[in-house]
């Protein structure tokens, strides 16, 4: 194959055209004066003239201003095309450092935590006490107070047996006693003694007595006032078990 160069228009015009050693490109030459043949001539092309004074190569082609020596011809649909490298943006600081924790949240956590340990120790060292209220043991005798329209409360624990409740009110007040299951179900209520209770217990006609055989546990007494009255009572256990 000819070198890369002007040479005579294959066409037949009697012009010039560039060969860029691989095939015929659109620049040509007008035909001169006189014809001749001069450098190497590829199959159907004619070279120019001896001496005859030809025009630089078109651009981007090997010679011509510019190109580097020795490098093929940029193709005209890549000659000055943008490049199509990708553009990483940098991540923002938070994302590549992780969110801040503010100081003074982490404290308040810390605090949480500790009052939730606190409370889980305390609950496994005392365990389950059961209902609320003033714990006494069996054979005890306590003094209670009722508020108008409201309820005192004493628990107790006693073994499988009799078990006898005494409620006094004192200075006329009319005490009611409850006797409530852990489950909070009641099992006995009672108002006035009979007379029966009155000969073997004592007290006086308005006052409570529960005698219930119940099986070991821990129960609840629940004292009120006839009609909501407020006033004083005195809670006895005098027989407690079989």
């Amino acid at each position: 194959m000819a070198e890369p160069g002007w040479h005579d228009d294959p066409d037949g015009a009697g012009g010039q055209r560039w060969w860029d050693g691989a095939r015929w490109s659109e620049h040509t030459i007008p035909p001169p004066p006189s014809a001749g043949r001069a450098g190497p001539v590829p199959p159907g092309a004619v070279p120019p003239p001896p001496g005859a004074v030809l025009p630089p190569p078109p651009p981007g082609a090997p010679g011509a201003p510019g190109a580097p020596a020795g490098q093929p011809p940029v193709p005209a649909s890549t000659a000055g095309a943008a490049s199509t490298t990708p553009m990483v943006a940098r991540p923002a600081t938070a994302a590549r450092h992780g969110p801040r924790i503010r100081p003074r949240l982490v404290a308040l956590l810390g605090v949480a935590l500790l009052v939730a340990v606190a409370a889980l120790v305390v609950s496994l060292a005392g365990g389950d006490d059961g209902p609320p209220g003033v714990r006494i043991a069996a054979g005890e005798q306590r003094e209670v107070v009722v508020p108008e329209d409201g309820r005192a409360e004493l628990v107790v624990e006693v073994p499988e047996g009799a078990l006898v409740i005494d409620v006094r009110g004192v200075e006329g007040f009319d005490p009611i006693a409850a006797l409530i299951d852990e489950l909070g179900q009641e099992i006995d209520r009672n108002d006035d003694r009979s007379m029966e209770q009155l000969e073997r217990y004592g007290g006086g006609v308005f006052d409570s007595l529960i005698e219930q055989e119940v099986p070991a546990g821990i129960y609840r007494v629940v004292v009120t006032g006839f009609g909501g009255t407020g006033g004083e009572a005195e809670v006895r256990f005098p027989v407690v078990g079989g």
